[in-house]
């Protein structure tokens, strides 16, 4: 009988908490829910920022080598807008919005000096 008492005693315990694991289910699942969304809305703005940064360093690359035009089309090609245009003597400067990001690149024309050397002469 002693056994007997010691099991119904367990049994009228877990039957007094049962179900207070419940509310710490939800305030875990709410804690992860939160986490969530903190985690997508930072994605989203890194993304974004990756587009913006992308458009502009497309749109410098184009400007410096073909001009003002080129560097609309490559940002339009994109999904952005270019906002500014700076052109140097080899160098260009842009800035680009892409969904209400903006994200600016600069480029720089490197010209390469080509010399032509005699070797050697051929008497004929």
């Amino acid at each position: 009988m002693v056994g007997r008492e010691s099991d119904v005693v367990g049994v009228n315990e877990a039957a007094g908490q049962r179900g207070a694991a419940l509310p710490l289910v939800a305030l875990v699942l709410a804690c992860l829910l939160v986490m969530t969304g903190i985690v997508i809305g930072v994605s989203v703005r890194v993304v974004d920022r990756a587009e913006a940064q992308s458009a502009a360093d497309a749109a410098a690359l184009a400007g410096v080598a073909e001009g003002r035009t080129a560097a609309e089309r490559l940002a339009t090609a994109n999904g952005g807008v270019l906002i500014e245009f700076e052109a140097g003597d080899n160098e260009v400067r842009v800035m680009v919005e892409v969904d209400g990001r903006r994200a600016e690149a600069r480029a720089e024309r490197i010209l390469a000096v080509s010399r032509a050397a005699a070797v050697g002469e051929v008497d004929g």
